[in-house]
């Protein structure tokens, strides 16, 4: 089974894992795990952590960027995409690319004038935030929406060819997001809030608008996000997520989210102390799980052509679409629509 993936924290762990002395990860990991399971796509995320805010912020954001390029360079199985024509391309040739993408605009610290600097070095998904509040807006633990330097931001960074996350924005960011009209838009890691009542999901309502938008939400695997109540069956509770997100925002929406956190949290520097949150524990072993949820997919009698559509499809329809050169037009500020 093919597979193309909407958010992995790839960039913010190479540079932790370069900042602890380790090098060739995506050869010696990356590479093996993802050719294991069909991964032929990856949207990769610059995401501070908020040991870093707010003063080393821009520094740890190219840190990530400059880590990834060192990652690249030795590793040619691995490609950049920063066009819908060099997405392509790295598929034909059997490479697996790369979608760089930043997840909260921390890095800016309230410029909007840094942004064009992070498109030029490949950033093509924009996050406005992390769960809390910047200069640009709120995140989903607050309840303000857009600054007017975040609708700057927005405008933008469309018109720069950059498609807008939702994922992790207020229900009032969100409304005003969609509201400015513009370029694409995606919610790369989010699931259905009717199925499991955390802020960090969307709801209906929501999915529907952004179906409407020609959207793609990537369902995420994190078990605090996906755990359906009084349930004990992870696969399943990621099927209920897809068909949901299908059913009420059509069957072009569902994608592959994951937020792999093992990974991630793996290379996070921790005191001896520090005990996980057994909320924060993926539902899946790895990337390697995902035979088992295309197979519990089937079971539920989802066809063939859709389980593909989910898996890589959905994505990479919505990539060839929202990247520069492709068919929205959205380097120009088009509409998906």
């Amino acid at each position: 089974m093919r597979a193309a993936v909407a958010h992995a924290d790839l960039p913010a762990e190479l540079h932790l894992r370069h900042r602890a002395g380790e090098r060739h990860i995506l050869r010696d990991a990356y590479l093996p795990r993802f050719r294991a399971a069909g991964v032929e796509a990856v949207v990769g995320a610059v995401f501070v952590h908020p040991m870093f805010l707010p003063e080393a912020a821009l520094s740890a954001a190219l840190g990530q960027i400059a880590a990834l390029e060192e990652e690249l360079a030795d590793c040619p199985a691995f490609a950049l995409a920063t066009t819908a024509a060099e997405l392509d391309a790295a598929l034909d040739a059997g490479r697996i690319a790369v979608v760089l993408a930043m997840e909260g605009a921390e890095p800016l610290r309230g410029e909007a004038a840094l942004l064009p600097v992070f498109f030029r070095l490949g950033v093509r998904i924009l996050g406005l935030t992390w769960n809390g509040r910047n200069a640009f807006a709120d995140g989903c633990a607050l309840s303000g929406g857009l600054t007017p330097a975040g609708r700057r931001l927005a405008e933008t960074a469309w018109s720069l060819g950059m498609a807008l996350d939702v994922s992790h924005l207020s229900d009032a960011g969100l409304a005003d997001l969609l509201a400015l009209g513009g370029g694409p838009v995606l919610a790369s890691h989010s699931n259905c809030r009717a199925l499991t009542g955390v802020r960090r999901n969307l709801t209906d309502g929501q999915l529907a608008l952004l179906g409407s938008r020609g959207a793609v939400v990537g369902v995420n695997q994190v078990g605090f996000l996906a755990r359906r109540p009084g349930t004990d069956d992870g696969l399943g509770d990621l099927c209920a997520h897809l068909l949901h997100t299908a059913a009420m925002a059509g069957p072009g929406c569902p994608c592959l989210g994951l937020d792999m956190g093992q990974y991630y949290e793996a290379a996070v520097p921790r005191p001896r102390s520090y005990r996980p949150d057994p909320g924060d524990a993926d539902l899946l072993p790895g990337y390697e799980g995902l035979a088992g949820l295309a197979e519990a997919l089937a079971d539920r009698g989802m066809p063939p052509a859709q389980i593909a559509a989910v898996f890589h499809g959905n994505l990479l329809s919505f990539l060839r679409r929202s990247l520069p050169g492709g068919s929205s037009g959205c380097s120009t500020g088009g509409s998906l629509v």
